[in-house]
Parts: C-alpha cells; sequence; structure tokens
C-alpha cells in the first residue's frame, strides 16, 4: 500500500439505514420533513430553566407514607 487510502465516508441512508433512495426521491423525503426539523430546532431553543413540568413522576407515591399503620 502507498501512502493514504482516502475512503469515501458511509452513506447515512443507503450504508446505514439499508435504504437506497434515488436523488429525487430523497430531495423529496428532505423537503416533506423540513417542517418537522424546524420545529424540533425551535423547541431546543426553548429555555425551560423556570418551567415546572405538568406531571411529576414519583416512585414511591403509590406506597404511601412511611411509617403509616
Amino acid at each position: 500500500m502507498t501512502g493514504t487510502s482516502a475512503k469515501a465516508p458511509p452513506d447515512p441512508y443507503r450504508d446505514i439505514l439499508g435504504v437506497d433512495f434515488g436523488p429525487d426521491r430523497l430531495n423529496s423525503n428532505v423537503r416533506a420533513f423540513e417542517d418537522i426539523l424546524n420545529a424540533i430546532r425551535t423547541l431546543r431553543e426553548c429555555d425551560l430553566t423556570d418551567v415546572h413540568p405538568a406531571v411529576v413522576f414519583d416512585p414511591a407515591s403509590g406506597y404511601g407514607e412511611e411509617g403509616a399503620p
């Protein structure tokens, strides 16, 4: 072997997910889900530091108070 052999990175759709979309179908899929991706990005930018969740999970709540008869 000589020097460096440049290997192309794996195609995320074909090599990793196992689907082989044509270029037109792939572009159509990307455009179809673009709005969802933008909404996810917007939600990730929200500062929820001071927002308390509507439901708080407490696994001990079903067992009653400790020491109760």
